[in-house]
């Protein structure tokens, strides 16, 4: 439908009640050990969500009906009672597209996969996979209030994953690559090597011998601390449902004052960059521990009238057809003042890079994730690589034992799943010392 006719559909209404609207483009490639699919598509749908009696009514499905959506989601609405109110959200925006054409089409994809996937080819490298992927989504946001936000997003995605075999031994090295501008041949290439490096590396690795240990985080697994044991405590649905370490901290010291971290919708680069959330907010930056204290949480507009605090724009749906939830944008640690050869300077320790898997409870605070690669390090000395092992700890005594934090910068992307959505994001920071943790 006509922008200007969904407005005056929704401007009649009482109640408060927004619409979305999505259209896509994609296509993907998939390399596996010389054979290649690919796919493309459009696909396109809307959603209308009516707040009434304290409670929401939602409603999808075909985005020329947004009457009938309407009308369904009223109806919904009106069967419910609940206690739900939402913030303020001043003025009502008015935001136009701007025209994307980074993308490269599946006849590009599908010979570029198979390059990648030859690039990985060759020593102990028994299994190799390349997946490409790119989307533009154009989105629509209307709420009866007056705002009307159009956004035209490209999405650039790619993983790469080598396995190799050394006797009855096998391991295996995995990359990823994302851009919301275009294709870089020359980092896809990169990346692709890469992944057969941690394989080839990761067949000759000795085991670590599990302890307590000094351990210098780099920017990738230090990222992942950030997301995965504060990004997801500092979201404040979770701390309404009682779900969260962090509920009751807030002003408090819980760390080294070494450590800050923010989330920031705006950031150059971050992969989960965006303006606006899903419910029309402005993304905001928002410093959720500030020098070791507990300064911000992530808001929807009902989590924040809840709390008393103000919205941030950190409400995000994966798709016209879910509702929004409280979702962490590009989440990082402040970088410091210690170049890495300083970070390095111990007696003893381990230098541990990127993560390959884990889990962390955020009510508890309890945390274990997997490296893709260790280094012991000794007198300052990064030494033979040796096999990934995996730090377990709580997320206030870890955050309590960092005693270093570098200077240097990086980020990498990933999607992040809630409440059975995924959602684009990136994390990231420098290279981050912490005096004592569990290795195993």
């Amino acid at each position: 439908m006509d922008p200007d006719a969904i407005l005056s559909i929704l401007e009649k209404e009482k109640d408060f009640c927004e619409a979305r609207v999505e259209r896509l483009e994609f296509s993907n490639s998939r390399f596996k050990d010389g054979e290649i699919q690919t796919n493309s598509g459009t696909g396109a749908g809307g959603s209308v969500r009516v707040f009434k009696n304290g409670c929401w009514g939602f409603a999808s499905g075909n985005p020329e009906k947004m009457e009938e959506l309407l009308k369904s989601a009223k109806k919904l609405a009106a069967l419910g009672r609940g206690n739900l109110k939402l913030a303020e959200r001043g003025a009502c925006p008015k935001s136009e597209k701007k025209k994307s054409s980074n993308k490269i089409g599946a006849e590009e994809l599908v010979e570029l996969s198979g390059e990648l996937g030859k690039e990985m080819e060759g020593g102990r490298i028994k299994n190799r996979t390349v997946g490409l992927f790119e989307e533009t989504n154009a989105e629509e946001y209307y709420n009866s209030l007056g705002a009307e936000i159009i956004a035209e997003t490209t999405i650039i995605y790619g993983r790469f994953s080598a396995v190799g075999k050394k006797g009855e031994r096998i391991e295996d090295g995995r990359e990823r690559y994302s851009s919301l501008k275009k294709w870089d041949r020359e980092k896809l290439f990169w990346h692709a090597a890469e992944a057969k490096r941690k394989c080839e590396e990761s067949l000759d690795a000795e085991p670590a011998k599990p302890g307590v240990y000094t351990i210098i985080m780099d920017n990738d697994l230090a990222g992942v601390f950030a997301h995965e044991a504060v990004g997801h405590a500092c979201e404040a649905d979770g701390i309404i449902d009682g779900a969260s370490i962090l509920g009751d901290k807030a002003g408090k010291k819980i760390g080294s004052e070494m450590i800050t971290i923010w989330d920031d919708p705006s950031l150059e680069n971050g992969f989960g960059k965006y303006k606006f959330d899903s419910e029309g907010v402005m993304g905001k930056r928002v410093e959720l521990i500030k020098k070791g204290v507990v300064a911000g949480r992530l808001h929807s507009l009902e989590t924040a009238e809840e709390l008393g605090e103000e919205p941030n724009g950190h409400a995000r749906a994966e798709s016209y057809s879910y509702g929004p939830v409280v979702r962490m944008s590009n989440t990082c640690i402040e970088p410091g003042e210690e170049r890495l050869g300083e970070l390095m300077d111990i007696k003893e320790g381990l230098y541990l890079k990127g993560m390959s898997g884990g889990s962390v409870d955020p009510f508890t605070g309890q945390f274990m994730f997997r490296c893709e690669e260790a280094f012991p390090v000794q007198e300052g000395e990064k030494g033979k690589r040796i096999r990934a092992v995996s730090i377990t700890g709580t997320i206030l005594q870890t955050l309590h034992e960092v005693d270093g934090v570098g200077k240097d910068f990086g980020i990498s992307p990933g999607f992040c799943g809630k409440d059975g959505q995924n959602v684009r994001v990136s994390d990231g920071g420098p290279h981050v010392r912490v005096k004592k943790i569990r290795v195993g």
